[in-house]
């Protein structure tokens, strides 16, 4: 079921500082996903490579823009995998990112 919000995070390069460094700012786009477990072979395969992965969604592929960032209930995550399920559907690995 598609009850779930997933916000994706992008960067967007607003102009640079005093010190000619790009200043950015979050481009947000909320969007219905559908959640799934993370597999215990996906979380020990990944964790072998130093990932530890805690979250898959599925989203319509066409809504995606590769951001590399995302927020799910009120945590902020790393997308660090996408994989094509068909032709309209997107799973998203997510890691949590550490404050």
């Amino acid at each position: 079921m598609w009850n779930h919000e997933i916000t994706l995070i992008s960067k967007k390069v607003t102009g640079k500082d005093k010190l000619l460094q790009p200043i950015s700012e979050d481009v947000e786009a909320t969007l219905l996903c559908r959640k799934k477990r993370v597999t215990r072979s996906e979380f020990y395969q990944a964790s072998q490579v130093g990932l530890r992965p805690s979250l898959i969604l599925d989203i319509h592929s066409f809504e995606y823009n590769n951001e590399e960032e995302a927020e799910f209930n009120g945590k902020r995550y790393r997308i660090l995998k996408t994989f094509p399920i068909g032709l309209e559907i997107l799973e998203l690995t997510l890691m949590e990112e550490l404050p």
